[in-house]
């Protein structure tokens, strides 16, 4: 692998995610503009400011679209997105008050609520609201000779773990009956490292989320097993996570905040691949993945479902990140959710 691919590439960061194109706006959002950009003559005087922690991952989108086109103003919110280079980095964030919220993932929040005590709620789905939005898949390097999913038994994974990819990669190998004893893994945290050693041969799978899975299957890899299609449940959900304090004291605001985040959905939705600048600037999406890169459109503001939730916080208890399980509702608040 070139140098110069790695430096394009090692900005590039993602969870998963991290939304589905077949189901329908909310009702409310059909009073919205056919592109939800018609604009408003006068915007009412922001309820409060909202600051809220980003990484640049393909999950944000909507927020950068309503930030762009001036939702969060027309609906009377202060927002500022903060953008962080790395989890840890952005959870110190929410920690210490230094934000109001943060694009995360279950495990993510549950873990920060279980070990350091911090008062948080998930509020709403980010991406993976169903498990055809997921942007997973265990790849197999070019001339690895994988082709099937049970030539996987005892090949080592390349993963990060205790982490949404760990969970991810997990569940899809047993949902094809693989047992403990034949998953192999291999512990490689950085992403750009973790794709560089995929295409290199230095390892022979790897489980990545898109836009890698495109840089990697235009240069040769192959995808054996994908969360979208071959995962017996919805695994991979980022999820929209305000501290308790910020619920309790910005509630109208976080209120404007999804009502603005929900128009640009909407945008998103009726132009999928419109917003590949965005990605690139802001996602660090690289360009050269255009051309071949499919955006999957993300849905409207939802809480996560139960089951999704349960799934996570048990697989934690068991891996032993957690020592004793969440309930849903310990962990999410989806009243300030818009209303249909």
């Amino acid at each position: 692998m070139k140098r110069s691919l790695s430096m394009v590439l090692a900005g590039v960061l993602a969870l998963g995610v991290l939304a589905g194109c077949g189901s329908k706006p909310n009702d409310v959002y059909k009073q919205q503009p056919a592109a939800g950009d018609k604009p408003q003559t006068t915007a009412p005087a922001p309820v409060a400011k909202l600051k809220i922690a980003q990484m640049p991952v393909i999950d944000s989108l909507p927020f950068w679209v309503a930030s762009q086109k001036g939702y969060y103003k027309q609906e009377g919110v202060d927002v500022e997105l903060l953008t962080f280079k790395s989890p840890n980095e952005r959870d110190a964030a929410l920690q210490s008050g230094e934000v109001d919220g943060m694009m995360a993932d279950i495990m993510t929040s549950a873990s920060l609520m279980a070990s350091g005590g911090t008062k948080l709620k998930l509020t709403s789905v980010a991406l993976g609201a169903t498990k055809e939005e997921s942007p997973f898949a265990i790849i197999a390097a070019p001339n690895s000779g994988i082709t099937k999913p049970e030539q996987l038994k005892g090949v080592e994974i390349g993963i990060s773990n205790a982490s949404i990819i760990d969970y991810v990669t997990e569940k899809l190998l047993k949902d094809q009956g693989f047992s403990a004893a034949d998953i192999k893994t291999t512990n490689i945290q950085q992403i750009n490292i973790r794709f560089e050693a995929l295409m290199s041969g230095q390892i022979k799978a790897s489980t990545l989320p898109e836009p890698w899975i495109t840089l990697a299957t235009a240069k040769g890899a192959k995808v054996i097993l994908n969360d979208a299609k071959d995962g017996k449940g919805n695994y991979s959900v980022s999820v929209i996570t305000f501290s308790d304090k910020a619920t309790q004291e910005k509630a109208e605001a976080i209120k404007r905040f999804f009502i603005a985040y929900n128009r640009a959905v909407n945008d998103i939705r009726l132009n999928p691949e419109g917003f590949f600048d965005l990605l690139n600037t802001e996602g660090k999406v690289p360009m050269e993945a255009k051309a071949t890169y499919k955006n999957v459109p993300p849905s409207f503001a939802q809480a996560p479902k139960k089951e999704d939730v349960d799934s996570v916080v048990q697989w934690m208890v068991e891996r032993k990140i957690i020592t004793a399980p969440l309930t849903y509702e310990q962990l999410v608040n989806a009243s300030l959710l818009p209303t249909k």
